[in-house]
């Protein structure tokens, strides 16, 4: 199986809009799940009541939600949006 990244434009967006310390944590989390998406640091897991969503943790407020789907042998992981927990798990 290969895996693929890719990122959405409103990912890009809001990545764009992170502080810089926020900014960094983002730019390790996303190269810890590209090379280990298990490492228990991101606390990589499906978010409940989805077929195909995922979220990792870049820190204490900060959230990386992440569409997973397949293409034949190919998994294609991409990266959907990135906020507080709030912004991307908003109160019903």
């Amino acid at each position: 199986m290969t895996r693929y990244f890719k990122s959405t434009r409103k990912f890009d967006k809001q990545f764009k809009q992170l502080d810089q310390k926020a900014s960094k944590q983002a730019e390790k989390s996303i190269e810890l799940f590209i090379s280990d998406p298990s490492h228990s640091s991101l606390r990589y897991k499906k978010i409940q009541g989805t077929d195909n969503f995922y979220e990792i943790r870049v820190n204490k407020s900060v959230r990386i939600i992440i569409e997973v789907t397949s293409d034949g042998k190919d998994q294609i992981n991409n990266l959907y949006i990135i906020g507080t927990h709030d912004e991307v798990f908003p109160p019903k």
